[in-house]
């Protein structure tokens, strides 16, 4: 009897271990295999989102692989991933590239992020205008601090701020001999802390959370610039609020990107990302959500007994 029911249980075990591969092997909105490709400027946030997606859907397996933009996007084209993160939506152009191979990708909405301009703590100033930072990308650098030559480091020569700044700011033009890029937001915060005339140029998505451990770091040795734009002497910090309202200058959508519209985990990653959790994540991290859910609140205006 007591060797029965020993064998019962070691099949029940084998069973229920079989079963659970097979539901994780399905590709489903909460279960399967996948590996997500996202620019690395919004690591802390990717990271903390897929983090409780995984413990919450426990039959998901994600891979993550911080990247630049412009490598999410060939991964997608070439079908090296499904699903990426980055900081815009597709290009009619791009668009039109994924169409000539009968693909089109779908692109979800999910938060707003910004370019933070950062500097070393002993920079003597604190505020700078979006005409003093085209002048330093097209490499006139002793524009911004007289007699001082000032360089542009950037977080990653293929990233979505480099990009971002090039298209907006300098178009169809280099940039200057003065500017210069690492490989990641971390190389870009020891350069901008070893360097007084440096400034740096990264998401504002590594500052944004001031409850962060990474975040308290990076801070205790670089300060943001606010920046002005043309023709304003109001100048503006990148934070939750002045994102959120547009009125910092250079602010950008965070997108997940999906190569099909299949009913997968990818589409499950998307659909929690952009629900009321995900949202709830992004806010509580310090960027402006996409959607805010509505608080409805009943005040009780009759007297008091």
């Amino acid at each position: 009897m007591k060797s029965l029911l020993i064998l019962f249980s070691c099949s029940t075990l084998l069973l229920s271990c079989g079963l659970k591969d097979d539901i994780r092997k399905k590709d489903t909105p909460t279960s399967g295999k996948l590996t997500l490709l996202f620019d690395e400027g919004i690591t802390l946030h990717i990271n903390n989102q897929i983090y409780t997606f995984a413990t919450t859907y426990k039959n998901s397996d994600i891979t993550l692989m911080p990247s630049d933009e412009k490598a999410c996007i060939e991964a997608l084209f070439n079908d090296s991933c499904k699903i990426i993160a980055i900081t815009r939506e597709l290009t009619d152009k791009e668009k039109a590239q994924f169409a000539a191979k009968n693909i089109y990708p779908e692109t979800s909405t999910v938060a707003y992020d910004a370019i933070a301009f950062i500097v070393n703590k002993d920079f003597a100033d604190s505020v700078i205008s979006v005409d003093q930072i085209t002048n330093l990308l097209k490499g006139n650098d002793s524009s911004f601090v007289k007699s001082n030559h000032i360089n542009i480091i950037f977080d990653n020569q293929n990233s979505g701020s480099t990009r971002y700044l090039k298209d907006s700011l300098v178009a169809n033009q280099n940039f200057g001999k003065n500017c210069k890029a690492v490989n990641n937001t971390n190389e870009l915060i020891q350069a901008i802390s070893s360097n007084s005339t440096s400034i740096g140029v990264c998401d504002y998505a590594w500052l944004s959370d001031k409850d962060d451990n990474t975040t308290k770091e990076f801070l205790k040795t670089v300060k943001i610039l606010s920046v002005s734009r043309p023709n304003n002497k109001l100048a503006y910090m990148p934070d939750q609020s002045n994102i959120a309202t547009r009125d910092y200058p250079f602010t950008k959508t965070i997108c997940i990107i999906r190569r099909s519209s299949e009913f997968s985990l990818g589409k499950g990653i998307e659909t929690f990302i952009a629900g009321p959790i995900g949202q709830l994540m992004f806010l509580k991290q310090g960027l402006a959500p996409n959607r805010q859910e509505e608080r409805l609140i009943e005040v009780d205006m009759s007297p008091l007994k």
